[in-house]
């Protein structure tokens, strides 16, 4: 029979014993990397040969129903939508049209406005430099 004081090994290539000292436990290894891609290819195979079949009857009828009414306010929300958004955009082009010609416009007044205070301050200084005029 083994004394407590011998070490265990374990001989699993999935725990290799790698003491630590003062530790009495074997340390667990990461598990190797298994390659599963030869199941995935089966999966996908499957799932590829699922598509190819034809539908059941059952389900051929029920792609000729009629809309279901929860089909249709879903299609005139839908429309609904689209609808305010168009007007939305339409609206907000206009206002951006008008921006920029208030812009426009504001530009322009400055500018007068700049030439204006120009001219004023000739004349006064012409007024200042004759001084018979006054």
């Amino acid at each position: 029979m083994a004394s407590p004081s011998d070490t265990i090994i374990i001989t699993d290539d999935e725990e290799l014993p790698s003491l630590e000292p003062g530790s009495s436990r074997p340390r667990r290894v990461p598990r190797l990397d298994y390659c599963y891609r030869d199941f995935e290819s089966m999966i996908v195979e499957s799932v590829a040969d699922e598509t190819d079949t034809i539908p059941s009857r059952k389900r051929k009828r029920t792609e000729t129903k009629e809309p279901s009414t929860l089909e249709n306010a879903v299609e005139e929300l839908r429309g609904a939508v689209s609808h305010k958004m168009q007007r939305l955009q339409d609206k907000n082009r206009i206002l951006r049209d008008e921006l920029r010609q208030e812009r426009e416009r504001h530009q322009k007044t400055q500018e007068e406005l700049s030439q204006q205070r120009e001219k004023h301050i000739l004349e006064c200084k012409i007024c200042y430099m004759q001084p018979d005029r006054w």
